[in-house]
């Protein structure tokens, strides 16, 4: 077997921030030990662990090499280099049916349309580049307050933040904010191109608008130690054959991305707690070719207890994320959000791992 072949044949597995326990799988050689490692090096440092936003809609804005200001939305990035905010809002209006048949771009262009004036006099004439973030709140879907909170919810969660935090108070006089992820240094640069970014301090230089970078917890939390003993344990007996069966082979280069498809499949079926053998064939027989089928199948036997292995692992993990995600959301703090009558929000992000803490019980998507 050539490695040219494989690398033709195999592409990266899930996104730029996977789940925790996808290490399992995504890091065949050692990622659930490192899960575990991550898990109990919390309790000692959180200091990069960030609130994952749920904000809506994403939108790129900043300056080209020119100095011209640009805003767009995600799905406008490289394909419309807009004048004005007229145009803006004219490419929303006339995308996919058109106002008629889909009356809510009326609406969505608008609003887009009106973020352009704030957000060019919030971004310096100097910059240069284009940044990357979710939006929380903007006149059309505006914050409101309530016993001393202000909320807003832009899209399945709810944040809550106190009036008199510093935060709170930023928020009270502005009209939009937004939670900037990444930069790019051009216009329609793919997304695997941009950098997380260092610092929003220069982007709050109008009242109008809150830009806010990472918000990191203040929270260390503790964790299940005899749940994380019962998995290292497992990890240090099974690494090895977990390698060797999801090493990509020829015919079979794409082994971690099914499983990668498996999980979210059931993630999005809410059946996590059902991940197995069974269940994953039964996906695979509607999801994957005969041949690839059969592959699996031989080295599942020639490796044999392996599959288990890994489900009991990805299983594990999750419950030992699960409960560091309720004991965060439960953390006193400035802000908090809920889903509804539940407590918490999309989750959380580690940094320097690059791993996200996700509660898959509340979102199914991947």
């Amino acid at each position: 077997m050539r490695v040219c072949e494989l690398l033709l044949e195999a592409k990266q597995v899930g996104r730029e921030f996977n789940h925790l326990e996808d290490l399992v799988f995504t890091d065949p050689a050692n990622g659930a030990t490192r899960a575990v490692e991550i898990l109990r090096g919390l309790e000692q440092d959180s200091s990069d662990v960030a609130i994952k936003w749920d904000g809506y809609p994403t939108l790129f804005w900043g300056r080209d090499k020119d100095g011209k200001f640009l805003l767009v939305g995600k799905n406008a990035w490289g394909k419309v280099k807009a004048d004005s905010a007229k145009e803006v809002a004219d490419f929303i209006k006339q995308s996919g049916k058109g106002v008629e048949e889909e009356p809510w771009r009326e609406k969505f262009g608008n609003d887009m349309a009106a973020l352009w004036p704030m957000f060019e006099r919030a971004t310096p004439e100097s910059f240069r580049g284009f940044v990357y973030g979710d939006l929380l709140y903007h006149p059309g879907k505006p914050y409101t307050g309530e016993d001393g909170l202000i909320k807003f919810t832009p899209n399945k969660t709810t944040y809550n933040v106190k009036v008199d935090s510093k935060l709170g108070r930023r928020i009270a006089k502005s009209k939009a904010g937004v939670a900037a992820t990444m930069v790019f240094e051009n216009f329609g640069d793919p997304m695997n191109a941009g950098k997380p970014i260092d610092s929003v301090e220069e982007f709050n230089r109008s009242s109008d608008v809150v830009v806010l970078g990472q918000t990191y917890v203040d929270h260390r939390p503790a964790v299940d130690v005899e749940n994380l003993d019962k998995v290292s344990r497992l990890a240090g007996q099974a690494q090895g054959k977990i390698k060797a069966f999801l090493e990509p082979r020829k015919g079979l280069a794409d082994i971690q991305d099914i499983f990668y498809r498996y999980v979210n499949h059931m993630g999005r079926q809410r059946k996590l707690d059902q991940l197995n053998t069974q269940t994953f064939f039964e996906f695979a027989e509607q999801k994957v070719s005969a041949p690839k089928q059969e592959r699996i199948r031989n080295l599942a036997a020639e490796y044999e207890g392996v599959m288990e292995d890994i489900f009991a692992l990805i299983r594990g993990i999750m419950t030992a994320k699960d409960e560091v995600i309720r004991e965060l959301d439960s953390a006193e703090a400035d802000i908090t959000a809920n889903i509804g009558p539940e407590k918490g929000g999309e989750g959380y992000v580690k940094q320097k791992d690059r791993v996200k803490f996700v509660p898959r019980d509340r979102f199914t998507l991947n």
